[in-house]
């Protein structure tokens, strides 16, 4: 441009307002696009569930081969007839033939064995209906003991497929 001519201001382009945002081209790429992802989401989503489902076995059968190999090493402790006689001596009192057994009672070993403490049964309320004596019995019982944690893994759910 020369030294001595002013610049003219670039046209402005303004948008016709009856024109499509998207042209013909962008609109099909796009549904193209939507139809893409909902076919490959179906499949995706098996593909995490086997997964999860692959890990939780996996899971499982390390716990499985870790017990495994424990219940052998008891059952070989047990094949052992020395262990056998060791343990039927310390826990039945075995004794040889002319050997005298003597079993030591120790102070603890003497105290009463823990037992759950009962209460007597209240009498059911008189001149009242039938379900006020069991509601009232319902309210005697203590809340339940706590389930003992499981040892194994909880079993894995069976995968459910889309087909189903």
């Amino acid at each position: 441009m020369p030294a001595g001519r002013p610049s003219l201001p670039r046209p402005v382009r303004r948008t016709d307002p009856g024109r499509p945002v998207l042209s013909a081209r962008a609109g099909a790429a796009l549904g193209v696009l939507v139809v893409l992802i909902a076919i490959l989401a179906i499949p995706f989503r098996e593909w995490v569930t086997q997964r999860a489902r692959i890990a939780d076995l996996e899971t499982q059968l390390a716990w499985h081969t870790e017990r495994r190999a424990e219940l052998t090493a008891v059952l070989e402790r047990w094949e052992d007839p020395a262990y056998v006689e060791a343990q039927a001596r310390a826990r039945l009192h075995y004794v040889r033939p002319g050997e005298v057994g003597y079993v030591v009672l120790t102070e603890e070993e003497t105290t009463e064995p823990e037992t759950t403490p009962t209460r007597p049964m209240v009498p059911a309320p008189k001149g009242q209906a039938w379900w006020s004596a069991v509601w009232s019995t319902v309210q005697q019982v203590d809340e339940p003991a706590k389930a003992p944690a499981p040892l194994a893994p909880p079993e894995a759910e069976p995968a459910q497929s889309y087909r189903q």
